[in-house]
């Protein structure tokens, strides 16, 4: 079981290929002399920003300037104080340099351990077309796009070259946040919305478009904690449900009345997705400043079905051939063992109480969740 994790930093929902120009990348068969133009003698970093991934830390030192204003855009709600120099929590150190008229940029890594950079995306991104392309200079690896024949990147160790001329940043910043979840063996993450009702955490599952935000920031405009709309992250001791509040990204169409008027008021930036669709932009902070998120036992997942025109609902007792309905990210599985992974989606399933709800209207629907876990 792997899971393709969905717009975990950037959205990557466009065709990877549509505007890709091999000719750009010409020396990446001779990376070392890409590097000389990169040392880091008597370099001063810019001020590292800062972010708390649940338990861990992603420090970004970035000279892009278009990669950091983006980062903050979706994740000012994680920002965090530098680490003190003993602190224990896992950390990752992304430092990009940036030279004019280059080819290329160069993306250096600092973690506790080696990543196989090249091993990890692919396996993140699967079905996207990437490719690992032979022909690399010894000791790197490149990886590119079915059918061309120079990479999007090439990568040795911790030090990675990317296309200048491309738009590297969205790969970049998934595979750094990916990376962060990965170093957290103690945690499950699942592409879901999350809450907590009366102190009881709520999981709700669903493909793309199937009304997880919908529900979940209609859930934070009754005023109840809001977790995230688009990863949510578990304890594997005791199945303690975590906040991961990223910026929200609302598409058009139906919401509850509550959060229409929100998002009147707050004047959300418009934004076009690579898939086309135009979304609302904002944090839950901006949208909901009363409702909070701390740690809370998980305790129900509502797994969504088809729209109805009424809401409503069927419990059901998960059985082995339901494991398929709850699987965590790839970063998840990533140097662990599935029969592992396995086991403890297994236990957490069996641990709380699942349905299969079929939404109708916004407000109907959000009114049934609070019946159910009241009323239970």
């Amino acid at each position: 079981m792997v899971g393709l994790v969905r717009d975990a930093a950037f959205e990557l929902d466009a065709d990877p290929g549509a505007s890709y120009t091999p000719s750009l990348f010409p020396s990446w068969r001779e990376p070392h002399k890409l590097l000389e133009q990169f040392s880091t003698a008597g370099r001063k970093f810019r001020r590292c920003d800062w972010y708390r991934i649940v338990d861990g830390l992603l420090g970004l030192d970035s000279e892009d300037f278009a990669l950091n204003q983006r980062f903050k855009s979706l994740y000012a709600e994680l920002l965090s104080p530098r680490p003190a120099p003993r602190e224990a929590t896992p950390s990752l150190l992304c430092r990009i340099q940036v030279r004019d008229g280059s080819p290329v940029h160069l993306v250096s890594f600092t973690a506790p351990s080696e990543m196989a950079i090249i091993d990890f995306i692919l396996a993140l991104f699967p079905g996207r077309g990437y490719v690992e392309i032979t022909g690399a200079a010894a000791g790197w690896r490149s990886i590119g796009l079915a059918g061309k024949n120079s990479p999007l990147l090439t990568a040795r160790g911790s030090e990675v070259l990317v296309d200048a001329h491309e738009e590297w940043q969205p790969l970049i910043a998934n595979c750094a946040v990916n990376w962060v979840m990965q170093m957290q063996p103690g945690l499950l993450f699942f592409h879901a919305a999350a809450v907590a009702i009366g102190g009881e955490g709520v999981m709700i599952v669903g493909e793309k478009g199937a009304g997880k935000s919908t529900l979940s920031l209609a859930l934070a405009a009754h005023g109840h904690d809001f977790f995230g709309d688009e990863i949510a992250a578990v304890r594997t001791e005791g199945f303690e449900l975590a906040p991961f509040r990223r910026a929200l990204s609302v598409r058009a169409g139906p919401q509850a009345p509550q959060v229409e008027e929100k998002l009147r008021s707050k004047c959300c930036t418009m934004e076009t997705f690579p898939d086309g669709t135009v979304r609302s932009r904002a944090t839950a902070k901006e949208l909901f400043p009363a409702v909070g998120a701390r740690p809370r036992p998980l305790r129900r997942v509502f797994f969504l079905r088809g729209f109805e025109q009424q809401p409503r609902y069927e419990s059901f007792c998960p059985r082995l051939e339901d494991l398929r309905l709850l699987v965590p990210l790839a970063c998840t599985y990533w140097g662990s063992s599935s029969a592992a992974r396995v086991t403890q989606v297994a236990k957490l399933l069996s641990s709380v109480e699942c349905y299969f709800l079929y939404p109708g209207q916004p407000e109907d629907t959000t009114n049934l969740i609070e019946r159910i876990v009241r009323s239970e």
